[in-house]
Parts: structure tokens; sequence; C-alpha cells
């Protein structure tokens, strides 16, 4: 399975961060006045044909200045956000396709700009191929991805008062924190897999997808991690801060075959401590 760019938000600025005390990590983005809420519920049998695609691109922006430049109304010009402004972006995509089979469909798909995870969906998708077919197939691709692009903070907004108990009362230098992660399956003989995936950008940021899968055919997931660093805030008008640290991370897991069991969890987390305490103290909890 390949992203391409999945999740990233192309907007046309260098936000970075890194204090020395701090963790490194990218604060939430509070959502705008006017939420929503989508919610559907899918239970399919069937034998024969069957298809199913969603998708969810939430794109905003939380601006200091009122009155600003932030806009998304106007794409490949220059988007200032104001000192200690923000932006987020939550993708989500799933495309089914089962021809000449047995299928059994269950989906459970939330997302809300007012409560959190602010994506969270669960799958289970079966099928047994038709043995009188010469053409039975089926493929599942599923994939979210997770932006946010922060100027940095003078002591933290009022969403968070502090983002780290060290840096209180200084500045809180800009971030880009871009991630993705998806699975997919293909069969023409049997497949029946499990995937729960969920993503908050409005709380401390994290983002989550696994997979289980069993049957014939082939089975993959990944996840891509960019994460950036500035060395200050990044005021609009002058020079965007230095790139003091740059971090990437891939992984790609692939079994094609006779599969008895294939189970996969990725995990992203922002490392802003959620109540102010050290990282480490979470790892031995």
């Amino acid at each position: 399975m390949r992203f391409s760019k999945m999740g990233l938000l192309s907007l046309a600025m260098v936000c970075m961060m890194a204090v020395a005390g701090t963790a490194w990590a990218s604060p939430p983005v509070p959502p705008p006045a006017e939420g929503f809420g989508i919610v559907t519920t899918t239970d399919v049998i069937v034998t024969g044909d069957f298809t199913h695609e969603s998708s969810l691109n939430w794109t905003y922006m939380h601006d200091t200045e009122e009155g600003g430049g932030s806009t998304l109304a106007h794409p490949g010009v220059n988007q200032a956000l104001a000192e200690g402004g923000r932006a987020g972006q939550i993708r989500y995509a799933n495309e089914v396709d089962a021809i000449d089979g047995y299928v059994e469909f269950k989906n459970n798909f939330e997302a809300r700009s007012d409560e959190e995870p602010n994506l969270k969906v669960s799958k289970d998708f079966g099928y047994i191929a038709s043995p009188s077919s010469l053409i039975a197939t089926a493929e599942d691709q599923e994939s979210v991805g997770l932006s946010i692009v922060a100027n940095g903070d003078d002591e933290g907004l009022g969403d968070m008062p502090s983002l780290c108990p060290w840096a209180s009362g200084s500045e809180i230098p800009a971030t880009n924190e871009f991630i993705a992660a998806g699975s997919s399956t293909k069969t023409t003989s049997t497949m029946v897999s499990h995937t729960d995936t969920d993503v908050t950008s409005t709380g401390p940021p994290s983002l989550n997808h696994s997979i289980s899968a069993v049957g014939e055919g082939t089975v993959t997931a990944s996840m891509i991690v960019r994460l950036m660093e500035g060395g200050d805030v990044h005021v609009p008008g002058q020079p965007a801060p230095d790139l003091v640290s740059e971090n990437s991370y891939e992984e790609r897991t692939s079994a094609s075959g006779v599969i008895e069991k294939f189970e996969k969890t990725m995990h992203y987390h922002s490392t802003i401590p959620q109540y102010q305490m050290p990282e480490p103290w979470y790892a031995i909890q």
C-alpha cells in the first residue's frame, strides 16, 4: 500500500518547534464555533457483488488574530497564521469492491468536531469467492491521516494554559506534524478482516489504526510519520525559524499466501503531557 501525500496540509509557511525541556509535539487545534456530527451504520449480507466507498476530509483553522489573513477560500496562495494560530486536517478513505462471492460487511462510522476522538471507525469484512466463478475477487483499502501546523504560542492558548510545565511564561515554538496509516486486503478465495481507526485533533493529537485478518490472498499495513521542529515562534511577515530537528518514520508489513494470522496495531500520539507530567511517567503505568 502506498500513500500519496496522505493527510498533508499544503500551507505556504515553515512551522517547527524546539525548546529545551519541552516534549516534541504539536498542540491541539480548537474546533470551529459551528461544529458537525456524522454517524452511519452499515450491515450487509449478500451473495453476488458488493461495493462500499466512504471518505472524510476535514481541514480547519484556529487563528488568534481577529480579521487576520487565515482562510481556506483561496488555495494556492500564502495563508499566514497569526502568532499562536493553528491549522488541522483529518482525512479518511475506505473503498471495498467484491465480485461473485458471499459477503458480510459491518461498518460503524462516527465523525464529530466537538467530541474526542474526532473520527472513529470500526469495520468487519468477510468474503468467500463463488466456486463457479473465474473472476471472483475482493479488495478492501483503508487510509487515515492527521496533519497539524502550529505557529507557536506565547505562554499557551486558553485551551492548554501551558503545553509544558517548564515552558510556562516563555515562547513555545512552531511545529509541523504529519501522520498517515492504513491497511488493505485482496483475495480471490476467502478473507475475513477487522479494522479499528480513530483520530483526535481537537484534543491531545493522536492517531490509531489496527487490522486483524485471516484468509488466502494479500494483507498489507503501513504507517508514515513526518515531524519537524523549529527554533522559535513563527511570526507572519518575518523569516521562518531555523529547522533544528526533523524526524521521519516509515513501516510497512505485507503477507501473501495462506494467512493464518495477521495482526498489526499502529499508534501515534503527541508527547505533550496531557496532565503536565513527564512522558516517561506514562510508559511505566
